[in-house]
């Protein structure tokens, strides 16, 4: 991946280090997100592979914003997690699919994320889709 496309730093958010919380089941995809952020200049808070260690990860972290599939393994999927994460954690998503069907979307904008990236995604894609998520969350 170095290389690929110029790195991009992000700017503290009024003196805090940007800090995300990967929410993906799939290793190899987890371990792709999680340089495209080190990469992109933001930390990582933490990565979860299920929605209570997500939100066990969040309460201990307090992310500045999570990036959360929507399909999880488990009894909790991803909508429900970041549902969860913004009603008891104040934590804003943006999510992650491969699924684009109208009732999953619908499904996802009803709990309020703050954009969705669509798999397969360009790291450029991923610090874009932060940035703007940063920006309607302050």
């Amino acid at each position: 991946m170095a290389g690929s496309e110029p790195q991009m730093v992000s700017p503290n958010r009024r003196g805090k280090p940007v800090a995300i919380l990967v929410v993906e089941d799939e290793a190899l995809v987890a371990s792709y997100i999680t340089e495209v952020l080190a990469e992109s200049g933001f930390a990582v808070a933490g990565v979860a592979s299920s929605g209570p260690e997500a939100l066990s990860l969040a309460g201990d972290m307090q992310p500045t914003l999570a990036l959360v599939d929507i399909r999880l393994s488990g009894p909790t999927d991803g909508i429900e997690v970041a549902r969860l994460l913004r009603e008891r954690l104040a934590v804003p998503t943006i999510f992650l699919s491969g699924m684009t069907d109208a009732a999953t979307i619908a499904r996802a904008r009803a709990a309020q994320p703050l954009g969705i990236l669509q798999k397969p995604f360009r790291p450029s894609q991923v610090f874009n889709a932060i940035e703007r998520a940063l920006k309607k969350a302050e």
